[in-house]
């Protein structure tokens, strides 16, 4: 019995077909003209993402610069409404200040009426208590030199006002000198054109100036007034260094 012949595997099985040259162009042409159509897609399609987003972004600019302007606005508002609350306030202020200052005025001015007003009637009156010369005020104020005081003496004559009294007034230091008391008394110790001799009928102001001496811590002040004639009236005041 004779042998069949072997096939050859992927050889007889193999069909050659003739393909036409114009076909594969074609072919070509095909593949071509759908990757330019792919690439021409994916260029617009990239171009109108990109547009739409730089709407989508322009718009977004559009809102945060009205909302920027209206800001602005209410910052512009709450600032001048912030400078006039200030303003009104340094007016009521200032308007409260000057009140308080004129208050202070009043008072001071009344305060010196009454006191002016007692001392008329402490001058005027006859029927008054205390008669005769008294020392109605006695002041001390330190001046602009150092250890120096200006001092005034107000008199005053009481009751009967027809005679004028006439007299002089003494100062006298009292304190210490290395720790032992000192007197220091007489004019030696005042100022030139310091007032000391006196005549008046209803009242009279004295003034003057002196140096502290050194060395002596003072302690108080005293004044002596004495009248002399007829109507012989003494008094005497004390004022303490402060």
């Amino acid at each position: 019995m004779a042998k069949k012949p072997k096939s050859r595997a992927g050889i007889d099985d193999v069909m050659l077909v003739p393909v036409s040259p114009s076909q594969q162009k074609k072919r070509r042409r095909l593949m071509v003209i759908g990757a330019i159509i792919a690439a021409l897609l994916l260029f617009f399609g990239g171009l109108w993402s990109g547009n739409s987003g730089a709407l989508d972004t322009s718009e977004t600019n559009r809102q945060l610069r009205a909302e920027l302007k209206s800001a602005t606005r209410e910052l512009e508002a709450a600032r001048n409404e912030l400078a006039l609350y200030r303003t009104d306030t340094e007016v009521t202020r200032q308007a409260r200040e000057n009140l308080r200052q004129e208050i202070k005025g009043l008072r001071d001015q009344a305060a010196e009426l009454e006191e002016a007003v007692a001392f008329y009637k402490n001058v005027m009156a006859p029927g008054g208590s205390e008669r005769g010369m008294q020392i109605e005020k006695l002041t001390l104020q330190p001046t602009d030199t150092k250890g120096q005081y200006s001092y005034k003496v107000v008199l005053v004559q009481s009751g009967d006002n027809r005679n004028y009294l006439s007299g002089d007034i003494s100062l006298t230091l009292r304190g210490s000198r290395d720790g032992k008391a000192v007197e220091l008394t007489g004019d030696d110790w005042l100022d030139d054109g310091s007032e000391t001799r006196f005549r008046f009928r209803y009242f009279q102001e004295l003034n003057g100036r002196f140096q502290l001496p050194e060395g002596v811590e003072i302690v108080a002040l005293d004044v002596d007034a004495e009248s002399g004639g007829r109507n012989r009236y003494e008094t005497q005041k004390t004022i303490k260094w402060q």
